[in-house]
This record gives C-alpha cells, sequence and structure tokens, in this order.
C-alpha cells in the first residue's frame, strides 16, 4: 500500500476549516491542489451572487486567514466560467449561477461542492495520464480504489 494512501486513511491530509470543506489545515500545509477552486466559487455563488472581492475575502475567511487567492486565479476563473455559461455578472458587478448550471448540475450546497470537485479531479487524472504516465502510475492503484468504492454507492 503505498504511504500516501495510509496517510489519507488515517486522516493525515484532511482539515478542520469552516463549511465543511476541510481546507484550514490543507492551507496551513501547502496541500490545496490545482482544481480545487472552482467547486469552491460554486458552492459560495449558490449560497448569494458575490463579486470577486467578495470571493476573495470569504475564502480568506474560511481558511482562517491562512489563504487569499489572487485576482489572477478569481477573476480568469470567473471570466471562464461566464463563458461556458455556468455563472453571469449582473449589473451591479456581482457573478451569480446561471440556470443552465442548476439545471445540468443542481443545487450548490456541500454535497454538490464536493461532486464538482471530484468531477475536477478526474479531468486532472485523465489529462495527467494522457500527458505524462509516469506521474500518474503511482496513484493508479489507488485511483481504482476509490472508483471500486464509487461504484458501491
Amino acid at each position: 500500500m503505498d504511504e500516501n494512501y495510509e496517510k489519507e486513511q488515517r486522516g493525515g491530509w484532511r482539515g478542520s476549516g469552516m463549511g465543511g470543506f476541510g481546507y484550514g489545515n490543507a492551507w496551513r500545509m501547502g496541500l490545496a491542489k490545482r482544481g480545487w477552486l472552482r467547486p469552491v466559487v460554486l458552492k459560495l455563488l449558490g449560497e448569494r451572487p458575490m463579486n470577486g472581492i467578495e470571493i476573495m475575502d470569504r475564502i480568506q475567511e474560511m481558511s482562517m486567514g491562512w489563504y487569499r487567492p489572487s485576482p489572477g486565479s478569481v477573476y480568469p476563473l470567473l471570466e471562464q466560467m461566464s463563458a461556458e455559461g455556468l455563472i453571469s455578472k449582473n449589473k451591479d458587478g456581482k457573478y451569480e449561477l446561471t440556470k443552465k448550471y442548476t439545471s445540468a448540475f443542481g443545487p450548490v450546497d456541500e454535497t454538490g461542492s464536493v461532486i464538482a470537485g471530484m468531477e475536477s479531479a478526474a479531468t486532472y487524472l485523465e489529462e495527467l495520464q494522457k500527458s505524462d504516465k509516469s506521474k500518474f502510475l503511482p496513484y493508479k492503484r489507488r485511483v481504482e480504489r476509490i472508483a471500486e468504492r464509487l461504484s458501491k454507492l
């Protein structure tokens, strides 16, 4: 069994942040990985319309002050999700989820955020396997175990 799997099973990578994300410790330990920002932003916009600064402030609050995303990561993401039709910008400059998003993915709640994160992670792993198998192979068995567990749901 690989060391990372054992560490995860012992709870070594699980944070105790606010809002059910568990990001507090992850941010502190530098473990927040690529792809986590999108589901968090979608969850926040599911709570209420927000502008980019409000999103950055809320993430900083959720991480108990340990992390604040940069405008260079938040605004391009907002533009990308707008172009995809998932969110729209109101006249007051605040973003909100579109009907396209809610009809395709359902309401944004903790479960929806987890599933969105899983979808994002799956896309990342698919791209990693295609572009650099050597980075994916050490985790292949672990991914298979996760897939097996999910298939039983």
